[in-house]
């Protein structure tokens, strides 16, 4: 049951559509909106299942791992979920204006270039995750500008995201996104390197890309430490933001190579579910904003 909930992509548009969910108790001059996180849930949950299901049956034997297996053993049931999952989008989609829908189209096209191949080359055209050593960095992007910006500019437009206290909030959650995704890139060392594909793990090793990632944890707490000084963050958000870099860090000194890939989605992809939960219960000034007006 567990398995079948995290192969089936399930978890991780769960954790997603909790961390959009977290920026409305985040930032306080948005009003919720249920749809947002809704849509966020049925988009992420077509797009990952869409990316396992792509060319699943060229991948070599040697290649697939325990998710690969188990997404070839339920591929129907998997494509009529997606289907299903796009008729929600298509239901929700009167909810937004056209230039909520235009500025999506970015992050949608990062997504499908992400597994589609579009970027042209000397040696064809590849893929945005054959790009050396940035598969962390586009994951951190993307999920960042959906989860934290799709919430902001739905409501007060595009320019929003260039006010200075959004870039400090964009970036703290973009260096957490991109501390719980390195881990992915050291599961994946073998399955990488056999496939040529050039990541942080296959370049540095285990080792060296943990010290990456660590070195990374500290500029998060550095961005943690300016929203403190420059937002007053309240007692909630700065206990909230000492519990989830423990945990991460906690996380990062326990991993190893040994692990199985459903302990590495358990304890990264549930990093990002900590962090999404612990920052809604630490804005208790802005429960206390919404409650009052009842």
């Amino acid at each position: 049951m567990l398995k079948s909930f995290v192969y089936a992509n399930l978890l991780v548009a769960t954790v997603l559509a909790s961390l959009t969910l977290s920026s409305f108790f985040l930032i306080d001059y948005l009003y919720f909106r249920w749809y947002v996180p809704v849509s966020v849930f049925l988009g992420s949950f077509v797009l990952y299942t869409f990316h396992r299901l792509y060319k699943i049956d060229f991948i070599p034997a040697q290649q697939l791992a325990e998710r690969h297996q188990w997404v070839l053993k339920h591929a129907q049931p998997m494509k009529y979920a997606m289907s299903f999952a796009v008729f929600g989008l298509m239901l929700l989609l009167p909810n937004f204006n056209a230039d909520t829908v235009v500025w999506l189209v970015p992050a949608g096209l990062i997504s499908v270039g992400y597994t589609i191949p579009i970027l042209p080359s000397q040696n064809g055209w590849r893929r945005f995750r054959d790009i050396p050593l940035t598969k962390p960095l586009i994951i951190a992007l993307v999920v960042s500008y959906i989860t934290l910006g799709f919430p902001v500019f739905e409501q007060m437009g595009i320019q929003a995201l260039f006010e200075p206290g959004f870039i400090q909030r964009f970036t703290e959650r973009f260096l957490f996104l991109i501390v719980v995704t390195i881990p992915f890139d050291l599961r994946d060392i073998l399955n990488d390197r056999d496939a040529g594909i050039h990541t942080l793990g296959t370049e540095f090793g285990f080792k060296r890309s943990r010290l990456v990632g660590y070195v990374i944890i500290a500029a998060w707490l550095i961005s943690m430490l300016m929203l403190y000084f420059f937002t007053a963050s309240g007692i909630g958000s700065q206990l909230a933001s000492g519990l989830i870099l423990g945990f991460v860090t906690a996380a990062y000194a326990s991993m190893k190579p040994a692990w199985d890939e459903i302990k590495f989605i358990l304890v990264f992809e549930g990093a990002v579910l900590v962090y999404a939960v612990l920052y809604s219960m630490g804005a208790s000034d802005q429960i206390i904003a919404w409650i009052q007006p009842l």
